[in-house]
């Protein structure tokens, strides 16, 4: 757990100018208009897993999701960063004509980058972020939601493979 508390400065603007162009926090860009995003990871050796996530823009192209510091994907992507990203729908099934897109994920322990974080999700998201923290909380009790933070830089190459 060590690696995955490292302090984040800057993981994403705070949306002041939600329709700026310069700030990620704009409407019609790709992770901005998506309604979830789906993210397969290396789960052990010859598996892989999807989680869909709710997902706001960070800076210079990347996207952010929330995780559990109690949960195994957090140590799973803190262990292995490879995903496979795509666009979701409101159910978390693939989006129509959307496509897979190759990256690292980095997951930071950071309070302020959290804070950052479920702020962008009230903001996009409203009343569905507080159905997802009562999920969560009704699913794991008083486990900890959203203290982690899964930065995702996409890569413009073919993927690495996901199995170990």
């Amino acid at each position: 757990m060590g690696s995955r508390t490292a302090p984040e400065t800057n993981v994403q603007s705070t949306p002041d100018t939600p329709h700026s162009a310069s700030s990620p926090w704009y409407e019609g860009s790709l992770w901005w208009d998506a309604k979830s995003v789906l993210v397969t990871r290396a789960v052990g050796p010859g598996t892989i897993a999807t989680t869909p996530h709710l997902v706001v823009p960070a800076e210079f192209g990347r996207l952010a999701f929330l995780l559990s510091s109690y949960g195994s994907e957090a140590q799973q992507l803190a262990d292995d960063g490879r995903v496979v990203i795509q666009s979701g729908d409101w159910r978390g099934r693939p989006a129509l004509g959307s496509r897979q897109h190759y990256g690292i994920a980095r997951v930071v322990g950071d309070a302020q980058s959290a804070a950052r974080m479920q702020e962008g999700m009230r903001i996009k998201y409203g009343a569905r972020t507080t159905l997802a923290r009562m999920a969560h909380r009704f699913a794991n009790g008083s486990v900890p939601y959203g203290d982690l933070v899964a930065l995702v830089e996409l890569l413009p190459h073919q993927p690495l493979m996901l199995t170990r």
